[in-house]
């Protein structure tokens, strides 16, 4: 846990976010929080394409807004990271980390000395009387790990921890707090679908505890691509008339330009839903039990306006874009910001 200010970068193809924050109980507080846009071809899929061009606009904007702290963690996506959860008999903390490595090289497909390995326990619990270990296990490429530590230090900032989007976001849903203004229960299972630019991340949290994650190939991009073509736009502006202009609310049977932005956002989200039915289908047939109660929206793209509503629609489980959490607090100057943008870099600030 980081109780003194930490700056928190997440990059992404389309933009870099920072929050400057601390954490405080189980409250992560936000001093500070920007949005940049990621220099053209400097970052792709969690690999640092340009470490000068990003370099340059980070520290920019740090130096910019006077940020006076120096430690700094990273958070990111990339369908290279594998993540994996595994059952143990139970072993000291100690004896851990040798049974993890035997079971990496026997079952995943990577060279061990290629990447970076952590693991968490996410619990312990008893299986026909034998005591046993649930283990979350998490494995980045070299490269990525070392660009990040390189970055972060030609920043002149302390690397402090490189976590993935999965595991900081899982953190902010341990223990009980208010989301949107409802109790959040523990005994629900709840996925978190994070819609990005390139990617969709599904990550399912059952009584608090991350039990299941999903890269989706698909994201707001296609979506304004779509409209850019179609509109002789660019993507940017694309991507202001899909948030400004489209509406998820059954059209009329017309040839305006509006009725033919909706129909390309929903053909858009229909691929979307298809997609995040396979991985929810795919969740429950592991176990009994397996269930999704409940679906929280957030990313860039959980904006569309009736996005929720639609997809509620269709899947028949309740669903809801984030808009408040009540263990994530703002200063005064920083309420209007979309909260749903900053989750990701705002959960790697919990040090667990």
């Amino acid at each position: 846990m980081f109780r003194k200010n930490i700056i928190s970068i997440d990059i992404g193809t389309y933009a870099i976010k920072i929050i400057v924050g601390k954490t405080q109980k189980n409250n992560v507080i936000i001093h500070h929080a920007f949005t940049i846009p990621t220099p053209s071809e400097s970052y792709k899929n969690g690999y640092i394409k340009n470490k000068k061009a990003l370099k340059e606009v980070i520290y920019a904007v740090l130096l910019k807004n006077k940020v006076k702290a120096k430690r700094a963690v990273c958070t990111l996506d990339s369908t290279t990271a594998i993540t994996r959860e595994l059952v143990f008999p139970y072993v000291k903390p100690e004896e851990l980390g040798s049974i993890v490595q035997l079971e990496i090289e026997q079952y995943l497909p990577i060279r061990f000395d290629e990447y970076v390995i952590e693991y968490k326990i996410l619990e312990e619990f008893s299986e026909n009387d034998i005591k046993k270990l649930r283990v979350l296990i998490a494995a980045l490429p070299k490269e990525i790990v070392e660009s990040y530590l390189s970055l972060v230090n030609d920043l002149g900032l302390k690397p402090i921890a490189l976590d993935i989007h999965a595991n900081a976001i899982a953190k902010a849903f341990e223990n009980k707090f208010v989301i949107n203004n409802e109790n959040y229960n523990l005994d629900q299972t709840v996925a978190l679908i994070d819609i990005g630019y390139e990617y969709m991340h599904i990550a399912v949290i059952d009584k608090g505890i991350l039990r299941f994650n999903r890269l989706i190939q698909q994201g707001g991009r296609n979506v304004d691509t779509d409209i850019a073509n179609a509109f002789n736009l660019s993507l940017i502006d694309a991507a202001k008339r899909k948030i400004e202009y489209a509406s998820l609310k059954k059209s009329t049977q017309d040839y305006s330009s509006a009725n033919m932005l909706n129909e390309l956002i929903q053909s858009n989200i229909n691929i979307w839903v298809q997609e995040i039915e396979k991985i929810f289908q795919y969740y429950t047939s592991r176990a009994r039990g397996n269930r999704i109660d409940k679906i929280y929206l957030y990313g860039g793209s959980s904006n569309i306006p009736d996005l929720s509503t639609y997809i509620s629609s269709i899947i028949n489980i309740p669903t809801f874009k984030i808009d408040t959490m009540s263990n994530i607090k703002f200063k005064e100057s920083n309420e209007q910001i979309n909260l749903g943008e900053y989750i990701n870099t705002i959960s790697a600030l919990i040090g667990r």
